[in-house]
C-alpha cells in the first residue's frame, strides 16, 4: 500500500485493546463505547467537520480524570485530542456551554468571585437552615467561623520571621472557605516559624479554562500567576491537588511563547504539592493519642484526587503516611480501592447526574466504613463529597486535609 504521508493521529495508534474501558468512570456508569477514550479517539479521528450537538455532548462527557492515560499499554496520549476538540467546537454545538461558560468567568474574574463569595455569605447569616436556598449556597456549611479558623500557636513559637514559603490558595480556600488557607498558614508557621507570602494579584489556576476549551484564557492566567510569584525564589505551595496538576502544567501550555516558557519552567519546578510538602517538612506526630472530639485516629478516610493519583508522580503514599503520622494509625481504604468522586470541575455543571452516579460507588463503600472524618487536598472533590454526603445518614466530618491537622496539631504537639 502506498503511504500518504499523512500523520498517523492517537485514534490510528490505539490498538483497541479496551484497558481504559475497565477504569473509565463515565463508562463504569454508562456502558456506552462513546464514552471511552477508545470510542472517542476513533470519532476524532474519522469525523472532518463535527459540529453537531450530540457530538459536543460526548466530547463534553469526559473527567479529564487521567486514568485512561495511566492504563493504556500503549501511552497513547488520550487527553490532549479530545481538549482540542473542545477549542473546536463552534458554539451551537458545545454541551451547556452558558452554565460553563459563567463557571469560567466566575473562576477568572477574581474581583467577581470575591462580590459572590461576599453576597454568599451574607445571605447565609440571614437564610433559615431549613430552606433550600442555604442547603445550596451552604456548600462548607462547618467551616465558616473565621474566628475560630486561625489555631493559636504554642508559647515561644516564632511568628515573626520573614516568609520561606508562598502560598496558592486556589479559589476555594481564597474565597469560600478561607478555613483552608488558615489551616495551611498554621501548618506552615508549625514547620518553619514563619508566615506564608500570599501574593495578592494570583488568579484562578487556569484548569477550568483550559479543560472547557479556552485555551487562551488559560494561557492568560497562567502569565497571570507566574507574573504573580515573580521576584522571589519561594517554593510555591498549594493545598489544591487540581491546581497542584494545572500549575505544574503550565511549561506545555506555555511552550510556543518564547517569552514566557522559561519563566512557566521556573515557576512550575517550585510548586510542591501539599502532603509531600509536610510530609517531607516533618511535621510532628501528636505527642498523645488523638481524641474523639479531633477524630478517631481509626476512623479516617482520605479520598485520592484523580489529579495526583493519575499524575505521573503518582501521589499516593505521601498522604497516607502524613495522616497515619499525626494520627496514629493508617487511614481506611474502599474495598474497591481508589474511586473517581465524579467531580471534574465543569464536568459536574454539564452532567450533573452522571456525576452523581460515578460518586455514589465510592460513597456506598464508605458508608460501610466507621469513618468520622472524609478528608481529601483537592477542592472538587471537597466539595462533591460534602454535597453527596448531606443526603445520607453519614453523621462524621468532610473536611479539607489541612483543617484537620491543624485542628489536632496544637492540642497534640503543643
Amino acid at each position: 500500500m502506498k503511504s500518504t504521508g499523512k500523520q498517523q493521529t492517537a485514534g490510528d495508534q490505539c490498538a483497541k485493546c479496551g484497558a481504559c474501558t475497565a477504569v473509565c468512570p463515565v463508562y463504569q456508569v454508562t456502558g456506552r463505547e462513546s464514552h471511552t477514550a477508545r470510542g472517542r479517539l476513533h470519532l476524532l479521528s474519522r469525523l472532518t467537520n463535527p459540529v453537531s450537538s450530540v457530538y459536543g455532548k460526548i466530547v463534553s462527557a469526559c473527567l479529564l480524570c487521567g486514568a485512561c492515560l495511566d492504563a493504556c499499554p500503549r501511552k497513547i496520549d488520550t487527553l490532549t485530542p479530545l481538549i482540542r476538540a473542545r477549542e473546536q467546537l463552534p458554539l451551537a454545538a458545545r454541551y451547556r456551554f452558558l452554565e460553563k461558560f459563567v463557571a469560567r468567568k466566575t473562576l477568572a474574574s477574581p474581583r467577581l468571585l470575591g462580590g459572590l463569595a461576599s453576597l454568599r455569605q451574607k445571605l447565609l447569616q440571614h437564610l433559615p437552615k431549613t430552606s433550600g436556598l442555604w442547603l445550596k449556597l451552604a456548600l462548607l456549611p462547618e467551616d465558616y467561623a473565621p474566628e475560630e479558623a486561625q489555631p493559636a500557636l504554642p508559647a515561644g513559637q516564632p511568628g515573626g520571621a520573614p516568609p520561606v514559603v508562598s502560598y496558592f490558595s486556589g479559589c476555594l480556600a481564597r474565597y469560600l472557605s478561607p478555613d483552608i488557607g488558615a489551616a495551611t498558614d498554621f501548618l506552615t508557621r508549625w514547620v518553619t516559624g514563619s508566615p506564608l507570602l500570599i501574593p495578592g494579584e494570583q488568579t484562578c489556576c487556569g484548569l477550568a479554562s483550559f479543560a472547557g476549551g479556552s485555551r487562551e484564557e488559560a494561557r492568560d492566567l497562567a502569565r497571570k500567576n507566574i507574573a504573580a510569584f515573580a521576584g522571589h525564589a519561594l517554593p510555591i505551595l498549594t493545598s489544591c491537588a487540581s491546581c497542584y496538576s494545572h500549575l505544574r502544567s503550565y511549561p506545555v501550555l506555555l511552550a510556543d511563547d518564547p517569552h514566557w516558557r522559561s519563566k512557566a519552567e521556573d515557576f512550575a519546578g517550585r510548586v510542591r504539592e501539599f502532603s509531600r510538602f509536610f510530609l517531607e517538612a516533618g511535621l510532628a506526630p501528636p505527642a498523645s493519642p488523638v481524641t474523639a472530639e479531633q477524630g478517631d485516629p481509626a476512623g479516617i478516610f482520605y479520598h485520592d484526587p484523580c489529579h495526583l493519583r493519575f499524575s505521573p508522580e503518582k501521589i499516593m503514599g505521601q498522604p497516607r503516611r502524613l495522616l497515619a503520622n499525626i494520627m496514629g494509625a493508617p487511614p481506611l481504604e474502599l474495598a474497591g480501592g481508589p474511586h473517581c468522586c465524579g467531580q471534574g470541575g465543569l464536568f459536574h455543571l454539564a452532567h450533573p447526574q452522571l456525576s452523581q452516579q460515578i460518586l455514589a460507588v465510592p460513597m456506598a463503600q464508605l458508608l460501610e466504613l466507621s469513618a468520622s472524618h472524609v478528608v481529601t487536598t483537592c477542592s472538587g472533590c471537597l466539595l462533591q463529597w460534602q454535597q453527596g454526603l448531606r443526603q445520607t445518614e453519614f453523621s462524621g466530618r468532610v473536611c479539607h486535609m489541612a483543617v484537620l491537622l491543624a485542628g489536632i496539631i496544637p492540642q497534640k504537639g503543643g
